[in-house]
Formats: structure tokens, C-alpha cells, sequence
């Protein structure tokens, strides 16, 4: 295959990385919203990063998307020369890590309400989700594009 598709695949893992990245460093996991009218009582919450402690847990999958962007980036600069293969299946195991994360941290999350009127997620599940998900499938490309 040529250099160029090559090329693209990278471009459009280090778009789905760095935005899977920032959006799980940036926005809310998922979140609840609950109301008994009988008590009155309102309550809602949200996950994500900036709950601390539990929060530093969305820093694993976020470093682990950047480690593929830097990767990718790496690669176009050093496209003349032969991509190495070692470092590229690191990243698709890290992306595909990622999205699994997502995955079961998204059953977790729903399988943990109890009682709520209404419950949502939000960008970092998604970022988790589908930046995972499209990196690793574009550096797959990468890997059976090289050979």
C-alpha cells in the first residue's frame, strides 16, 4: 500500500486520540438527577475528573490516548524511514485498552444507580468510548497498511 494512505491513517488517529484525550481530561463521565415527590428531596451528582480522589482515574485512559497521538505523530515525521511496528501495536493495545475501560466503567456507572429519575452520560464516556475505538481501529490500518 502506498505511503499516503498510510499517512491518513495516522492523521486520523492522532484527530480521534487527542480529542478522546481532552474530552476525558475536560468533561463529565456521566451524571444522575434524582427526585422523590413524596420526601421532596432532590438529589443529583456527576463523575468525572475533577472528582477528586476517584477523578484521577480518567488521567490512566487520557495519558494512554495521548501516548497513541504522540505515537502517530511520531510516525508522520518518520514516515521516510521504516514506521516502527513495535511502538504502533503498543498504541493499538493502549487504544483498544481505553475503549474497554469505557465500556465496563459505562456498565459500572449504570449498574451502580439505585433510584434515580434520570441518568445520562456525558463526553469523557464517549471520548473514552469512541476515541478508543476509531484510534485503534486506524492504527490497525496503520499496522496491516506497513506490513
Amino acid at each position: 500500500m502506498t505511503n499516503n494512505q498510510t499517512q491518513t491513517y495516522l492523521i486520523g488517529a492522532i484527530l480521534f486520540s487527542l480529542i478522546g484525550g481532552i474530552l476525558l481530561l475536560i468533561m463529565d463521565f456521566g451524571g444522575w438527577y434524582a427526585y422523590n415527590y413524596y420526601a421532596g428531596v432532590r438529589s443529583w451528582g456527576f463523575i468525572g475528573f475533577y472528582e477528586l480522589p476517584s477523578g484521577l482515574i480518567f488521567l490512566i485512559p487520557a495519558i494512554f490516548l495521548f501516548y497513541c497521538t504522540w505515537i502517530s505523530l511520531k510516525s508522520i515525521q518518520n514516515s521516510k524511514k521504516n514506521l516502527n511496528k513495535k511502538s504502533i501495536r503498543m498504541g493499538f493495545f493502549l487504544s483498544l485498552a481505553v475503549f474497554f475501560l469505557a465500556l465496563i466503567g459505562g456498565i459500572i456507572f449504570i449498574l451502580t444507580l439505585e433510584n434515580v429519575s434520570d441518568w445520562w452520560f456525558d463526553g469523557a464516556f464517549y471520548g473514552g468510548l469512541l476515541g478508543g475505538l476509531f484510534t485503534s481501529i486506524f492504527l490497525y490500518l496503520t499496522l496491516k497498511n506497513i506490513g
